[in-house]
Parts: C-alpha cells; structure tokens; sequence
C-alpha cells in the first residue's frame, strides 16, 4: 500500500489529482500541469517532496562513511554547503543520485531518491565500519520546494531572512534547514523542517503569499526542459556515472569510495550514449519509444514530454551510436523527425549557480 504525505489533507483541501510514484501517494497536478509549470518558470510555486528519502549521519566517522560510498569529494564541503553526488554498486553503476549536506564536521544529511531510501539506508549499514549513527528522519520531517524567479522575495518577506547571499548549493541550519537548491533549473529553495513546521509554512505560502501548489507533474517537465536525470529513467543499476553524462561528480583521484576501480576500467567503454534531443515534426514522445537512424533501431526515450515553453516535444534518449544526426521517432507507428540538442534546452533562466 503506498505511503501518504503528512500533508495529504492540504493537498485534497487544495484540490489535488493523486497517482502513485515510488510507494508514495502523490500529488500529480492541482490547477494543471502547464500552469504549474509555466507560474514556476515566471513567478513562484511550491511542492512537496516529503516523499524524498533524508537520512541523518552522525559521529566522529560521519565524514568518512559518506566519502567512501559517495563519489564527489566530501573535502570540499563545509559546514553550510552541500553538493550533487553518486552512490555506486561495487561495478560501478549507480545505486542513487543524492544530495549531501554538511552541517558540521561529525553530521551529515543525505537526500535520496524516494525509491531508494531503504535500499541506501541498507547500504550505509552494510558499509558502516566507521562507527556512525545513522537515521532515517524522513517521516519525521517534511521537504518543500519553492522555486521560480520569485521564490527568494517571496521567502525573505515570509521568514524576514537575508537570503540574497546564499549562494547556489549552500543552506542555513537554525530550527529548518534552507538550501539554495532545487530541479527546475530556476532559482528555488529546499526546506526541511519537523512535522508541524512543514504545515505551517506550507499553508502560510499558499494562502498568505499564494505561491501556487505544483505538482510531480509540472517537476517532471520541468526538469526535462532542463535535462536533469532522473533514477529510473536516465540513471539506474545498468548505468555508468559516465554514459549518463555525470563523470563531473566523479571525483577519481579523491582516495578510496565504492565502484573506483571499476569506474576506471569502463571509463572509454560506454556501452550507451545518453543525448537530449528535440521534436522536428508534432508529435508527443515518451518514455521507452523507440529510436531510429533511417531504418536502423539505435535506441530508445528514456524521458520525453511536450515542452510548455518551447511548444514542442523534447525529451532524452540512450542510443548505441554517439550520433549528433537527425533521428526518427517512432510514435504511434509513424516514424516522425527529431534532432540531436545538447540540454537544457531552456536557456538564460533564473537560477543563480555562482559559486557552487
């Protein structure tokens, strides 16, 4: 059975349409998903993400549990900055993309996918010779996302904060956690905070400073507008941190971390290409349509949709070739044209990178 939202009465209240992702009952859209996504491109929504796995890391040997079954390098973090990283299995394939944030020098947060939460707390467990203290905070803590131009405004009057110098990938930890983080490619924010204060902001946006609730929906177009992975789709346990396009959270020469020797060995053999590409003719592609060189089958979708800003279809796709041609998609038994573009595909939005 899947598992509720703290806030599921809020999301009905507001008029939510549910669907099940990753064991969670989740809201998919409330006013629609094009409206949702276009408010975030241009002003400021809001979503919850509590379904998102956090896990606690505490103790002396913190630091270097999460550098020895992540792939970036933890050195460079400090307390207040987080980073984008890589769990891999021993082959070398990737078990997760999380988020890590360093809070002091013995406690870090990890942020997994939802579908992978017990998988990595598993995983943490089994590798845990440093003597760390490992908690599973995420039904004790809700994880909100508000994102769009507006959204640093929006919660500076709220929380009459500061937050024009936090910069892209850093938080500040008082009773919440605020990062400058997000997967819209706009500028945004991620806040973790215990139950009751989750519900509080939530509704204190939504009917006070009516930021519009948005939907799983709306973040999955979103971020393919931008080309952000997501596990399932361009990233998995039969992927290579670099056919998905990810070997710049690889950091080789860190030291020692789980799936080294094997990332060193395949990295000239990708079996697979990873490439964005855009719809030449109309037609709607999705996940799992095949791809074709004139007549040969050279791959397939692993994530499309009809872009609201572009007005067109765009998506990702693996193929067998490293190809910058055009390619046919087969899309309701006709072959219709597509070309090969570099994400994202939206440029010149809001998000403030600087300094990450």
């Amino acid at each position: 059975m899947a598992k509720k939202l703290f806030l599921e009465d809020e999301h009905v209240k507001y008029g939510a349409k549910f669907f099940e992702f990753s064991g969670w009952w989740m809201p998919l859209e409330y006013s629609g998903t094009i409206n949702e996504h276009l408010t975030v491109r241009n002003h400021v929504g809001i979503f919850d993400i509590s379904h998102m796995g956090r896990i606690l890391l505490k103790g002396k040997g913190a630091k270097d549990l999460v550098q020895y079954i992540t792939t970036n390098d933890v050195n460079n973090l400090y307390p207040g900055k987080a980073q984008y990283s890589l769990v891999l299995n021993p082959t070398g394939t990737i078990k997760d993309d999380i988020i890590v944030y360093k809070i002091d020098e013995e406690e870090f947060l990890m942020v997994v996918n939802a579908i992978n939460t017990q998988k990595i707390l598993d995983w943490l467990n089994i590798h845990n010779k440093f003597g760390v203290n490992i908690l599973d905070i995420t039904t004790d803590t809700t994880l909100l996302a508000i994102q769009g131009p507006a959204s640093e405004k929006t919660l500076e009057d709220y929380f009459n904060l500061n937050l024009k110098n936090l910069k892209y990938y850093h938080f500040q930890k008082n009773h919440i956690i605020i990062s400058r983080t997000g997967y819209t490619g706009e500028d945004g924010f991620e806040i973790i905070s215990d139950l009751d204060t989750g519900r509080k902001i939530f509704k204190d946006l939504v009917e006070n400073k009516k930021v519009l609730p948005c939907g799983l929906g709306a973040r999955n177009t979103l971020r393919i507008e931008m080309g952000y992975p997501l596990y399932g789709h361009e990233i998995d346990e039969n992927t290579t941190p670099w056919e998905a396009n990810l070997g710049w959270v690889v950091k080789i020469n860190k030291g020692d971390f789980i799936g080294k020797d094997a990332l060193i060995e395949k990295k000239n053999k990708k079996e697979k290409f990873l490439k964005g590409f855009i719809m030449l003719e109309n037609g709607i592609p999705r996940d799992s349509y095949e791809v074709y060189l004139g007549e040969e089958k050279i791959g397939y979708i692993t994530s499309g949709t009809f872009s609201p800003i572009l007005k067109t279809g765009i998506g990702m796709l693996y193929t067998t070739k490293d190809i910058e041609n055009e390619i046919f998609i087969k899309i309701r038994e006709k072959f219709l044209k597509a070309k090969i573009e570099k994400p994202p595909f939206i440029k010149n939005t809001s998000i403030k990178k600087g300094e990450k």
